[in-house]
């Protein structure tokens, strides 16, 4: 299903650094090949062009100066990596990225209290550090979490609306996945559902957790 919707709405620009750092290092290749002129190859690979360099250096720039970047261009983004084969690849690696850099700055001290306490309060927390990682990752969306039946839905899912091929929705998933690695929590979190495919929402589902 073609998403038309547009959504406004403003976020930090180091997700979209972070998504060109890792689609830089996709196109990285890990040696030169014997068969392969590097120099032949080199203007193919689109994230070690002149173009995306001159982007990323705009994207740290706006961070150092605490500036916001437009949804709309974030979505640009989305839908020009979305047409490549390896796209998943780059969505995922981002959203690992993106999941452990949220941990990283959560103190060390709620950390620590969260792991030794009970089940429900785990699921209650980490819950709520899902919500805002889907809040920066889609800006003006509508997010709801589901304590009884641990999940977020996310309706007008900006990498949803950006990509109908679904495989945007990868960059949430994986940064769902390392957060809730990060905060010491081994539950798998699963996509069920996505606006790219008809449903009138975007769902992950998070496995309970262990008492």
């Amino acid at each position: 299903m073609k998403q038309t919707t547009e959504i406004d709405g403003w976020l930090s620009p180091s997700v979209a650094l972070v998504l060109l750092e890792s689609l830089r290092d996709v196109d990285t290749p890990p040696e030169v090949l014997e068969d392969e002129a590097f120099n032949i190859s080199l203007p193919r690979r689109l994230g070690l062009s002149d173009v995306i360099d001159g982007q990323m250096r705009r994207y740290a720039d706006m961070r150092k100066r605490r500036r916001q970047l437009e949804a709309s261009e974030f979505m640009d983004l989305l839908r020009l990596i979305a047409r490549r084969p390896d796209a998943r690849m780059v969505f995922e690696a981002a959203g690992d990225r993106l999941g452990t850099e949220y941990v990283s700055r959560t103190p060390r001290a709620a950390g620590l209290a969260r792991r030794l306490a009970p089940a429900g309060i785990r699921r209650r927390s980490l819950l709520r550090h899902l919500r805002r990682v889907a809040a920066s990752l889609s800006p003006g969306s509508a997010i709801r979490t589901d304590r009884a039946d641990p999940s977020i839905s996310v309706a007008h899912c900006l990498p949803a609306v950006a990509d109908d091929s679904g495989s945007a929705c990868g960059i949430i998933t994986a940064a769902f996945t390392a957060c809730a690695h990060g905060l010491g929590e081994s539950t798998p979190v699963r996509h069920p559902n996505c606006e790219s495919r008809g449903d009138d929402r975007c769902l992950w589902e998070v496995a309970p957790l262990e008492h």
